[in-house]
């Protein structure tokens, strides 16, 4: 009976095993585990707001890149410099829009004078076309039938006018939130992130709060260098098209300043419109069109660019090739137009939280 008892009984060994596996420190790591992974399933979920919320970011340092200066070069206390900031970016959007109305409207009305006014003009352009009594015997042949059939496309064609106008509309609300939320941010920057760190605990707190101010100025810079990269785009694209000879210099050269936000994309996106225009002028046009454009891109990639990143942060080329290509399939439109500031911050914090704090190596940041 001792001996079955003996049996039936743990030895020590196994009971120290039993307790340590039920250790509180144990179950407080496999807590921590899983909050940490409910927290990355519920970021994943909120991907959309969480990248609002960086929009807002961006506008709040956006912000503070143009008050700080004004703060300091002139005697308005900081909130008139923020105000004063804010009247800026509004009087520069309000001048683009403008431009951009003015130059579609006069596009638009050169379609409409171009355009034949009679059906006898109309049949005069038509004769132009080679293989002319072709087409018009194939449309002569379409009879009521095909008519009613269109009904079908033409439905589908209202729908996605109403899904266009219900995506602009969420578009629209999106820009206001995240405007107003930057305005927010910008007013109590240190109240938000201090807010921010609360939730963390107090041993990695302090480096945190070190990798997030290292981030902002960082981030500050790269903006403000890249708004003067933007500019450059412009004015050299706008003085190329005015050279060759192509209408709406100021306007192509605005648009491409623009785009110019998202590298490599807005290379790209810039030549469109002005592809567009130089159809109506000739092949050769068209020809000279891509040149200036082909120049332009390589005068600012080899020669602006380099020289003032290089002054904010280092970010390699190829790195930002592929980070808009990922963000961009991971997050979609939203992700490509953010995809470079969002590199530089994950950047940032790579450097500083994980090779300089964890692997205990150096690590250079600009602006640090």
């Amino acid at each position: 009976m001792a001996e079955s008892e003996n049996r039936s009984e743990p030895a020590p060994q196994e009971k120290a095993s039993l307790g340590g596996a039920l250790s509180p420190a144990f179950v407080r790591r496999v807590l921590f585990l899983v909050g940490v992974g409910v927290v990355l399933l519920a970021a994943w979920s909120l991907i959309d707001v969480l990248l609002l919320v960086f929009g807002a970011i961006l506008v709040a340092v956006l912000l503070r890149s143009l008050a700080n200066p004004i703060h300091r070069l002139t005697p308005l206390p900081e909130g008139l410099a923020l105000l004063a900031a804010g009247l800026i970016i509004i009087a520069l959007l309000s001048g683009a829009g403008w431009l951009f109305g003015a130059t579609i409207t006069e596009q638009v009305q050169e379609l409409i004078e171009e355009l034949p006014q009679s059906s006898e003009e109309l049949q005069a352009r038509l004769a132009q076309i080679p293989l002319a009594d072709q087409i018009a015997t194939q449309l002569q042949t379409f009879d009521m039938e095909s008519a009613r059939s269109a009904a079908g496309p033409i439905q589908s064609i209202l729908g996605q006018v109403g899904g266009f106008a219900v995506t602009a509309t969420v578009a629209v609300t999106n820009l206001l939130v995240v405007i107003f939320a930057g305005i927010y941010l910008a007013i109590s920057p240190l109240k938000s992130r201090d807010g921010l760190l609360s939730l963390v605990p107090a041993g990695p707190r302090e480096p945190l709060r070190h990798a997030m101010n290292v981030s902002g100025a960082v981030l500050q810079r790269w903006l403000l260098g890249q708004f003067a990269s933007m500019a450059t785009v412009g004015v050299l694209t706008g003085i190329g098209v005015w050279m060759i000879g192509l209408p709406s210099p100021v306007a192509l050269g605005l648009f491409a300043a623009i785009v110019a936000f998202v590298p490599i994309v807005g290379a790209i996106v810039s030549v469109i419109p002005a592809v567009m225009l130089a159809l109506q002028e000739g092949p050769m046009m068209v020809v000279w069109t891509i040149l200036v454009y082909i120049i332009v891109q390589q005068v600012e990639s080899n020669l602006t660019y380099p020289l003032i990143q290089r002054k904010a942060v280092d970010l390699p080329p190829a790195l930002t090739l592929f980070a808009v290509l990922g963000f961009g399939v991971l997050f979609g439109p939203l992700g490509v137009v953010l995809a470079a500031p969002l590199l530089v911050v994950l950047f940032v914090m790579v450097k500083i939280l994980y090779i300089r704090n964890t692997l205990g190596e150096p690590a250079n940041v600009p602006g640090e």
